[in-house]
């Protein structure tokens, strides 16, 4: 007997068919109980472990699903921003005890995105962030469950698809800087990110209703990195006027305090700031950052639930759910 024991050495172990052992292994009701107890019995005694290719090819089903990240390097971006880690964190929890497992494919891929998908044999698919319209009609072809998160393509509206009230969010956190006396607001964020022009809309929503004119100078371009919010830190220093700053991000947040305090800069007296996201970071940099809370690592379990039960009921309805933000204050905006 080969040290990798196969359904072969069961069933000659326990005089059955092979196709009876198969039957056990893939939950087919086919052989009475006696013979899948005694089947079970031997697959304990023997240290069977299921071929995950042969399993596919005898089910159609790889027990796979695909996580596709909007990003060249997810190495990278995963140092970058915990944002990532903590929405994989909360898929990992709504597959919890359903047999599932996680594969991670990034837009390197994207150009031949259904061949990833396909080779893989996933059983379904979430997608974080926006792409190219060509991505969605590629994924109407797999014909398997998607759940997408944070699209604002219309494009896309055919699909399952979680995100937070952005504009809300963005508007609680400048109110927020409003209600402390702060009235020359910057905001941070990315011009290409339709994420970040919803944030964007909710900032001049608040500016707008407490009469505080829009100054195209105090937008600072951004993407949700640490280093980038590092580098942005001396553009806002140079406007003398900006007293505090409405982030997209927690991290491109982090990043500007980091820059600060280098330059000596005393926060919040010098800068007051408000983040987006509330990862984890949020709570332990000094001083603790204000930041408006969308519970990432919720809206990485609801996805997965929504395809654990589509996969079981194969109910591919659409439809759309939408967070409610959080204002989460802490120690980082100074009242005037």
């Amino acid at each position: 007997m080969s040290n990798k024991v196969s359904i072969y050495d069961i069933a000659k172990s326990i005089n059955v068919s092979p196709a009876s052992v198969s039957y056990v292994i893939n939950g087919v009701n086919k052989v009475s109980q006696k013979t899948k107890e005694k089947i079970l019995k031997a697959i304990d005694e023997l240290g069977y472990v299921p071929d995950h290719n042969a399993r596919t090819l005898s089910t159609g089903k790889s027990h796979l699903i695909g996580l596709f990240l909007p990003l060249y390097d997810a190495y990278v971006a995963f140092l970058q921003n915990p944002f990532y880690v903590e929405f994989i964190g909360g898929l990992e929890m709504g597959i919890a005890g359903e047999d599932y497992d996680i594969v991670i494919g990034c837009r390197k891929n994207q150009d031949n995105f259904k061949d990833w998908a396909r080779s893989r044999c996933l059983d379904a698919v979430v997608m974080l962030g926006s792409y190219p319209e060509n991505i969605y009609d590629d994924i109407k072809q797999l014909n398997i469950p998607v759940v997408l998160t944070d699209i604002y393509e219309d494009y896309a509206s055919e699909f399952h698809n979680i995100r937070i009230d952005d504009v809300k969010g963005e508007y609680l956190a400048t109110k927020h800087l409003i209600a402390n006396g702060h009235k020359d607001i910057g905001f941070v964020g990315s011009a290409d990110s339709l994420v970040d022009q919803q944030r964007f809309e909710g900032y001049k929503k608040a500016l707008k209703e407490a009469q505080i004119p829009f100054d195209q100078e105090k937008f600072f371009n951004s993407y949700a990195t640490f280093d980038d919010g590092y580098n942005i830190a001396d553009k806002i220093m140079e406007k003398n006027n900006v007293t505090a700053v409405a982030c997209s991000a927690d991290i491109i947040a982090i990043g500007i305090m980091k820059r600060y305090i280098e330059k000596g800069k005393k926060l919040p007296k010098d800068l007051s700031i408000v983040g987006f996201d509330d990862i984890k970071d949020s709570n332990y940099v000094y001083p603790g950052l204000t930041t408006i809370k969308q519970d990432i690592g919720l809206k990485g379990k609801m996805a997965a639930q929504m395809l654990i039960e589509d996969l079981k009921k194969k109910n591919n309805t659409y439809g759309l759910i939408t967070l409610k933000p959080e204002l989460i204050i802490r120690d980082s905006v100074y009242k005037k």
